[in-house]
């Protein structure tokens, strides 16, 4: 279906209306629903990553779509799995064509055929997924991807808020679980950045490719990185990088490290908020010692 910008407007506008004050699982169930009926969808859910980087469900509009979230916490992929890991939409129009055995039969077994998922992103990363499912085959356009993109975004400024305001209950406990993961993967990532002088992204892969390689939480492995061990070589990433890539990878730690701060400070953490704006200015710092060396590199000799 095209979604047009006037209904999308109003619907958002309904969303930014819910109020914290009634607790956060009814408002996030809210939001669901909400997002449920713009799509025009059978079903639509939420999922947060926990402390070992695992998805798990968190809201849905109806049982059903419980149990389908359930089911891929339980197999770990699916298209929630896959929006997350990537930071992409991830639409399926037919779950027959596109999905993997096993993924395929739960949608089939639970009446659903199509599906589109989104990141949820909180301080500049994921922390969850919104997903959406329908029982037919379905194109998803442009118009419907952005306007789940739109509910999600909204999402993760109520999850945001509530975070800040110390919000009680499941759901809330949950969402502490996620940021947490992700602070400490985002840490390991500057870490990388900063030791290696390798962009985000490949720090990244790292991380989910030792993780992988050695059936581990990317949580852990992440942990196990702040804490000094050192992750196998990796040549193929290339291990003497340019001055020029030097300098974009102390770029991005620094930014990294200051949306690390930036989530400290909305959760009510000014130490660990300061030390995280200490380590931006040390790679801004490094940055700027990297820009300098490749200035003097490229700089012509004098006659």
């Amino acid at each position: 279906m095209q979604i047009e910008p006037a209904a999308l407007a109003k619907a958002i506008g309904a969303l930014d209306e819910v109020d914290l004050s009634v607790a956060l699982g009814p408002s996030v169930l809210h939001l669901v629903r909400m997002t449920k009926q713009l799509l025009g969808v059978d079903a639509a859910g939420l999922m947060l990553v926990d402390a070992e980087g695992a998805l798990r469900w968190a809201a849905a509009s109806d049982q059903q779509a419980e149990q389908l979230e359930q089911a891929q916490e339980a197999l770990a992929q699916g298209p929630c799995t896959d929006a997350f890991w990537q930071r992409a939409p991830v639409p399926v129009r037919d779950v027959t064509r596109e999905g993997a055995e096993e993924i395929t039969a739960v949608l089939l077994s639970a009446r659903f055929r199509a599906a589109l998922s989104v990141p949820v992103e909180l301080a500049g990363g994921p922390i969850g997924t919104l997903d959406a499912y329908v029982g037919t085959e379905r194109s998803w356009n442009e118009s419907e991807v952005s306007a789940m993109q739109a509910c999600a975004a909204v999402v993760a400024n109520l999850l945001g808020h509530a975070a800040a305001a110390y919000t009680q209950g499941r759901l809330a406990r949950q969402l502490q679980v996620a940021l947490d993961h992700r602070v400490v993967i985002e840490q390991a990532k500057g870490a990388l950045m900063e030791r290696d002088a390798v962009d985000a992204a490949i720090a990244f892969e790292r991380l989910r490719d030792v993780a992988r390689s050695r059936r581990r939480a990317v949580a852990d492995v992440a942990r196990d990185v702040l804490a000094g061990v050192p992750l196998p070589s990796n040549p193929a990433k290339g291990t003497h990088p340019t001055r020029e890539l030097a300098v974009i990878a102390y770029q991005q730690a620094a930014g990294l490290h200051e949306r690390i701060a930036a989530l400290y400070e909305q959760l009510g953490h000014p130490d660990r908020a300061r030390q995280e704006w200490q380590r931006a200015a040390a790679a801004r710092a490094r940055a700027e010692r990297a820009e300098s060396d490749r200035d003097s590199q490229n700089r012509p000799a004098a006659p």
